[in-house]
């Protein structure tokens, strides 16, 4: 081939190769604009953020729980049930509308009571549910308590009891009866889970006439005091505004850390459950006070890292804004040991409410140097700082000089201060008690050695206080019923209790009964007399139950004739007694003292059991928890617990409220004033 030729070829080879790139580049530019747009992502939807919350709190709050979250369950939980009451004298088995009875038909058939029942020596052998409920000895009640906030199990508390077919509850008791969270009308709807159970003796107006029909006393109302137990722990729930894991984390964390575990409760108290919601327990050692636990918590300052400089903070408020001093003194003590320097500075603060908040935190941090400053606050402060600071110098371990200044406020003039005193005194010697009987359990060995759960050791603390310790108070169980208790100083004074623990306390040392007298009392079926100083006080007692009459002499000091009213004869104590319910000793005791039968004051316990049960019905909602563990929580609206039952509804209304006043009964238009204890008594409510 001639050279021309190759150039020729040569060309046409570079023409095709060119063109092969030129289609290669676009192919490739083909694929790659083709792979960038599968590649290439869609554009963000727009979505809704919900804004965050932020609560306008003082700036020394910040940070603190309580400034980032709500809590659930701070409120009494109003718990109620429908009720079996034996024991009464003809009173009960009236008709009642027929959702009571079928109610009561379907517990009493799940108890195991009917015909088929041949237990010896019952009066259920042989009868059905629906012939025991007509039985006029028996009558069906509502029963109503509130629960405090954060109760642990074990927990009691006092109840409500209102009769559905019965004219008087006087001598009934009530059989086991489950509780449910909400007021009673929610019976036969929603069925929730049982959170306790209630029994026990009835306790109705201490001032009526037993048998009685014409003394203007309600009897178809009472209480059960301490009659009800919560069945399991009720937890606190801590509801965050926003949302957020390692929040939520970092507060369980604080709680635990400021509260940890300790003998009896079972686990660490805060446990988170997600983003929003931490669970808290009540700890063992706050367990009678459990608002003070839930105001720590809420002031807790959620960062844990540098305490001092929080607690100089804190300090530096109370200092230059003293209307934060309520919560500033919760910060502190919410701080723990770090914060005692400081809230030693605040002891002698020139303005009242600053220094009794440091006080306060003092005692909940342990620090024994509180203990001279609320000293002078009791004998000599302000008439409305001197109760608390009695009930704060009862908690503080600061040696027998506490117990030394409380007993000398046994003597003073006014009431309320002597029995602030009183309070303080017996939970200080309870303590005692209880540390003595804890060294005798641990000094005990071997097989046969005596073993105590933590609650049977509180209950035999509480049982008996011996005479002669460091407090100067003594008590001992009557008859099983109620506890007498007897406080050395100041002048002669009885003292009843009407909700917790049933007590009559005895001040000024023994109370003897004046001669000569007549004393009369339950249209005469009650008599004490003595013709003269010389002659014994003669007894006469006819029981309106059962006829049986007593005749003979009295004792004549008073704590004695009171163990004699309660006293139950039986064949393994035959002295004499009469059996007398507590609320008919009190009544029996007041009766002796209104006709002049001893020189004392008298004074009853002012009601709380009304205002709890109305601050626990005021919630329209009330939280169903799940009766298995897949359930959910749900709510369900109640009624108001004010409203009547059925059958009241049907008849004109006869009070208001929930509880009928203790009044004692009028004084003869011609009679003298008492003393300081006598208008004490109409001051509370049954």
């Amino acid at each position: 081939m001639n050279r021309s030729g190759c150039a020729q070829q040569q060309g046409v080879r570079r023409a095709r190769l060119a063109r092969v790139g030129v289609l290669s580049l676009a192919l490739a530019s083909l694929m790659l604009s083709t792979g960038c747009m599968r590649n290439r992502k869609a554009p963000p939807r727009a979505r809704s953020v919900a804004p965050a919350i932020s609560r306008d709190v003082p700036g020394s709050l910040r940070g603190t729980i309580g400034a980032e979250a709500s809590v659930r369950g701070i409120a009494p939980l109003l718990v109620s049930g429908i009720g079996y009451v034996v024991g009464l004298d003809g009173t009960g088995g009236l008709p009642m509308p027929e959702e009571y009875a079928a109610t009561m038909e379907r517990e009493m058939g799940l108890g195991g009571i009917g015909r088929a029942n041949d237990i010896e020596g019952t009066a259920f052998r042989g009868k059905s549910p629906r012939q025991l409920l007509n039985d006029p000895n028996t009558a069906v009640v509502i029963v109503q308590g509130a629960i405090p906030p954060g109760a642990r199990a074990g927990t009691s508390f006092d109840l409500y009891i209102r009769a559905v077919n019965a004219t008087s509850l006087e001598g009934g008791r009530l059989y086991t009866t489950k509780l449910r969270p909400g007021p009673p009308t929610a019976f036969g709807g929603d069925t929730t889970l049982v959170v306790g159970d209630a029994k026990g003796p009835i306790f109705i107006n201490p001032f009526a006439d037993p048998g009685s029909t014409t003394d203007g006393v309600t009897r178809d109302v009472g209480r059960i005091l301490d009659g009800g137990v919560v069945h399991e722990d009720l937890l606190i729930e801590i509801l965050l505004d926003n949302p957020s894991h390692s929040r939520a984390r970092r507060i369980t964390s604080a709680i635990n850390s400021r509260f940890p575990e300790r003998t009896g409760d079972d686990g660490p108290l805060a446990r988170g459950k997600d983003d929003t919601l931490v669970r808290v327990r009540v700890p063992r050692r706050f367990e009678d006070r459990p608002a003070e636990f839930l105001q720590l918590v809420m002031h807790l300052q959620i960062d844990r890292t540098y305490p001092e400089l929080y607690a100089q903070r804190y300090a530096r408020t109370m200092n230059a804004q003293p209307y934060l001093a309520d919560d500033m003194g919760w910060c502190l003590e919410a701080i723990g040991e770090a914060a005692k320097p400081f809230v030693r500075d605040l002891y002698e603060h020139p303005e009242a409410a600053p220094r009794l908040a440091a006080l306060r935190a003092g005692v909940g941090l342990g620090d024994a140097r509180a203990a001279p400053f609320l000293k002078q606050i009791a004998l000599d402060g302000p008439d409305t700082l001197r109760p608390e600071a009695i009930e704060l110098l009862g908690r503080l371990n600061a040696g027998p000089t506490v117990d030394q200044t409380l007993k000398g406020l046994l003597a003073s003039n006014e009431l309320t201060i002597r029995v602030a005193a009183y309070e303080a005194l017996v939970g200080r010697a309870i303590k005692a008690q209880r540390r003595r009987l804890m060294r005798m359990v641990e000094g005990e060995t071997g097989p046969g050695a005596f073993r105590l759960t933590r609650t049977g050791l509180d209950a035999m603390a509480r049982m008996s206080l011996p005479r002669g310790s460091i407090q100067g108070i003594s008590r001992e169980l009557v008859a099983g019923k109620f506890f007498l208790d007897r406080v050395p100083g100041g002048d002669p004074l009885v003292y009843v209790t009407q909700q917790g623990e049933p007590r009559i306390v005895l001040f000024g040392g023994d109370i003897k009964l004046t001669k000569p007298s007549l004393v009369t009392a339950w249209e005469n079926r009650l008599m004490l007399s003595a013709d003269s100083e010389s002659d014994p006080v003669r007894l006469y007692y006819r029981d309106q139950r059962t006829g049986r009459v007593i005749v003979q002499d009295a004792e004549e000091e008073l704590d004695k004739l009171i163990k004699m009213f309660a006293r139950d004869q039986s064949p393994t104590d035959p002295r004499t007694g009469l059996g007398l319910t507590y609320a008919e000793t009190v009544g029996a005791v007041y009766n002796i003292y209104n006709d002049g039968g001893f020189e004392a004051a008298f004074s009853t316990e002012q009601d709380r059991l009304l205002a709890e049960l109305i601050r626990s019905s005021k919630a329209e909602e009330i939280t169903v928890r799940p009766a298995t563990p897949g359930s959910e929580e749900r709510l369900v609206v109640f009624d108001s617990p004010r409203l009547r039952t059925p059958s009241e509804q049907r008849r004109a209304p006869r009070r208001e409220g929930l509880l009928v006043p203790l009044t004692p009964p009028p004084p003869e238009e011609n009679g003298e004033g008492k003393g300081e204890g006598e208008g004490e008594a109409g001051d509370t409510g049954q």
